[in-house]
């Protein structure tokens, strides 16, 4: 009388199909996750400049989204992440006493990078009506977020209106 179950060859012979079939996805797997953390992070700056922007509107007052340094929390680079607040005597610069915190944004995922390609500050601001707010020229931006671990790129421009939007060029065109 045979019992049921495998033989010692079938198990050898599914484990070796199954680290074959394995072998074979791992390099989509890992493209797919890198495409991930790319929209994930683009769709956090995207958040945080909505977030802007209404908060603006709500109160009628500049707000700044503007990123931190890693140690003292000063401007300093996108890569560390960002942080949002109400700029009350309006000089661009987070003063504790009499600005407000809005938002801290953590640091950007590993591989992730972020970098202006077309306007003039390293900041965004938006006045009280929800235009961006016309500091040392500030006017339309350009941003490229992209990933060391795939060839994709999105692109969030905001326009003068203060209207922001995301662009893929793999998917709409044109796209910068």
């Amino acid at each position: 009388m045979r019992s049921g179950g495998f033989t010692l060859i079938e198990l050898m012979v599914t484990l070796a199909l199954a680290a074959i079939l394995l072998t074979l996805a791992a390099p989509s797997l890992q493209t797919l996750l890198a495409n991930q953390r790319l929209s994930a992070s683009a769709s956090n700056l995207m958040t945080t400049i909505m977030q802007a922007r209404s908060t603006a509107l709500q109160y009628n007052q500049r707000v700044i989204a503007q990123p931190l340094d890693g140690s003292s929390n000063s401007a300093g680079t996108w890569r560390s992440g960002w942080r949002i607040y109400r700029d009350a005597n309006q000089n661009s610069t987070f003063d504790d006493g009499t600005d407000t915190l809005v938002l801290i944004q953590e640091a950007l995922p590993d591989g992730i990078t972020l970098a202006k390609i077309s306007g003039t500050n390293n900041f965004i601001g938006y006045n009280g009506s929800g235009f961006l707010a016309s500091i040392n020229g500030s006017d339309n931006s350009t941003w490229k977020i992209s990933s060391n671990a795939t060839t994709r790129v999105k692109y969030l421009i905001i326009e003068r209106s203060g209207r922001a939007r995301l662009c893929d060029p793999a998917s709409v065109s044109p796209c910068p």
